[in-house]
């Protein structure tokens, strides 16, 4: 369960119950517009400019400066110094110079600038260190276009506020850079300091303005699938009021004009009234359509979670690992997707599954994390809080039941039997992979390759039989002054830089040896329920070939595992019933006097709440 208040839980069992919801969006999200770029006329040794672009003002300590400002009382701090503790900490753009004895900086002035992508402005914040408490007193914001026309040119003198803003009366629109010039700070002797420059555009609809939300969460993929690899993205489906034809795509005169674009974060939450309410998230989604039909005044937005995104990315940075845990492969992919940690959970279980040979052809991060499931018998899936995680089948699961539906709780059950996914003899077949005794000739280029006189040529090859480790690029024909300068060797391929240093063309033949890994010396396992045999007759299932089961005990173990779970009718319950917010994947609940998990969710909110579930028996 999601931690909640006694008073939520007797508010939502209620027979009479108000239950409240809430989006917010980020229509112009700077953790994902790639288009966003932030440069800066000076800085000092330690700065981060790109955070003045991140939606974040807060300051969270004062860091440390070479000013003679700090002092040793222990409220100041060192900065943030690499980009793990820049994920953590807020510090901003500082500036080199020092302003005057009256706080004036000479010319030329300390200049911030925000490029993107045009987009219509309207608002205007500056902030400065909030922690602190030092701020522009005099300074310029100025706002262009792609062609470098000024839009508009907002001067201001005299400011007192760290965190100064202003709302535009008539939104500038195609605004493709935004320039802040400092003129005077707060305190003499010190460096500029801003926390926050680019004004991005976020809204939280609610009451009227939202219409409804419709969440789809689940575990495990249901229907005629066995459990093995699950992966699965959240969707949510938000309808909002279109007043004002605020959400048409084409309307000028919107605020949301040229904003309503694919992979604009989206949270939601449910919540029962309160002085505060009380909230439940429901999670972080990326929106995929927008839609605001002419007929009527309703906009409606699909989005789904973070594993969405991984299905857009591509994983091609792999290399031949021996002797790797699936557990790192994870890792691995997740760091590659641009993932921090925290922002996703691994079963530590899946340490001590070692992988001989690991590697992975060019493919998506998405369908890394499933071959690295299926191996381990893991599901993976994002949480409310935006993690995404990474657990064996059984794992991760509640031990005691977290909530009780009672009869008059719910409005229909039903327990199918599952048929389909009952199977009685499991086989597993190995995949083990050896190298070759001698390095061969793994790729040859089909014909000459042409590099300019006094020019590099990058050439990303495919080996013939991958995947290759110990692999060596050389040229055959190639005079002197032309070489391989540069060479990444993965489990598919290569990317070699060849350079030629000469005042002439030259063609050169590239040729990468190298020790190809085969399959050799396949094994089975296989695990058999005799007395199910008896009764049904033999169920086959045959365990997809699998590149990272390579070792007979792994095969066994997930041949054995398998049984256990699918040799038995699966009793699964799906509940129609009021529903409850705070109740997670995985929580354990009892229906009928019987304990199910939960491993699928459907929420619907549209002024009152109603919810479907779907539960797997707990044995």
């Amino acid at each position: 369960m999601y931690p909640v208040s006694q008073a939520f839980l007797d508010a939502i069992k209620a027979a009479e119950r108000q239950v409240i919801a809430k989006v917010t969006i980020d229509y112009t999200n700077p953790f994902l517009d790639e288009s966003i770029t932030v440069s800066v006329s000076e800085q000092a040794a330690v700065s981060w400019p790109q955070q003045t672009a991140d939606a974040v003002e807060e300051v969270p300590y004062r860091w440390i400066s070479l000013d003679g400002s700090w002092v040793l009382d222990g409220t100041y701090r060192l900065a943030p110094v690499n980009e793990e503790q820049l994920s953590l900490y807020q510090m901003g753009w500082w500036g080199a110079s020092l302003a005057g004895a009256d706080g004036s900086f000479a010319a030329p002035y300390p200049t911030l600038t925000v490029a993107f992508l045009p987009r219509p402005i309207h608002q205007l914040k500056v902030v400065g260190d909030t922690a602190r408490g030092e701020y522009p007193v005099d300074f310029a914001v100025r706002l262009y276009d792609q062609a470098g026309t000024l839009l508009h040119e907002e001067v201001v003198v005299g400011n007192t506020a760290v965190a100064w803003s202003k709302v535009l009366t008539a939104a500038v629109l195609n605004v493709a850079r935004m320039v802040l010039e400092i003129h005077r700070w707060s305190h003499p002797g010190r460096q500029v300091k801003i926390a926050e420059f680019y004004t991005s555009i976020q809204e939280t609809y609610e009451g009227k303005d939202l219409l409804s939300v419709s969440l789809l969460e689940e575990r495990e993929v249901t229907q005629g699938s066995l459990p093995v690899g699950n992966i699965s993205a959240n969707e949510i489906r938000i309808s909002l009021a279109n007043k004002g034809r605020k959400f048409d795509p084409d309307n000028k005169q919107s605020p949301l004009y040229g904003v309503l674009k694919p992979n604009r974060r989206i949270r939601a939450w449910l919540g029962i009234p309160g002085n505060p309410p009380e909230w439940v998230p429901l999670g972080t989604f990326w929106s995929l359509d927008w839609d605001a039909p002419d007929d009527v005044l309703e906009a409606t937005v699909i989005a789904r979670d973070r594993l969405e995104l991984l299905r857009k990315g591509t994983y091609q940075s792999a290399q031949v690992q021996q002797n790797v845990s699936l557990y790192t492969l994870a890792e691995q992919v997740l760091q590659d997707a641009g993932l921090q940690p925290g922002e996703y959970a691994i079963d530590t279980a899946l340490q001590s599954i070692v992988v001989p040979w690991a590697w992975f052809n060019p493919t998506t991060h998405r369908e890394a994390l499933r071959i690295i499931a299926e191996a381990g018998l893991a599901v993976v899936y994002c949480d409310r809080d935006g993690i995404i995680r990474i657990q064996r089948y059984a794992s991760g699961l509640g031990t005691t039941p977290a909530l009780v539906i009672a009869a008059s709780g719910y409005f229909a059950a039903r327990t199918p039997s599952r048929q389909d996914q009952v199977a009685n003899e499991i086989v597993v077949d190995t995949q083990p992979l050896q190298p070759a005794a001698a390095p061969e000739e793994v790729y040859r280029s089909n014909s000459p390759i042409s590099v300019p006189a006094n020019q590099s040529v990058m050439v990303l090859v495919y080996y013939n039989q991958p995947p290759v480790i110990e692999a060596a690029a050389s040229l055959e024909g190639a005079p002197s002054g032309v070489s391989i300068t540069a060479a990444t060797y993965y489990g598919w391929g290569a990317q070699v830089t060849i350079t030629n240093g000469t005042a002439s063309a030259a063609s050169v033949t590239l040729v990468i040896t190298g020790k190809p890994l085969a399959v050799r010396n396949k094994e089975r396992a296989i695990a058999r329920d005799e007395v199910s045999i008896f009764e049904n007759g033999v169920l086959r299932y045959e365990f997809p070939a699998n590149p990272l089961v390579q070792t007979l005990s792994v095969a066994q173990q997930i041949a054995d595992t398998l049984l256990a779970s699918v040799k038995d009718p699966r009793r699964d319950i799906e509940v129609e019933w009021r529903g409850n917010p705070a109740l997670l994947l995985g929580d354990r609940v009892t229906v009928k006097g019987q304990d199910y998990y939960v491993i699928r969710q459907e929420i619907e909110w549209a002024g009152a709440l109603s919810a479907r579930l779907t539960g797997r028996k707990a044995t």
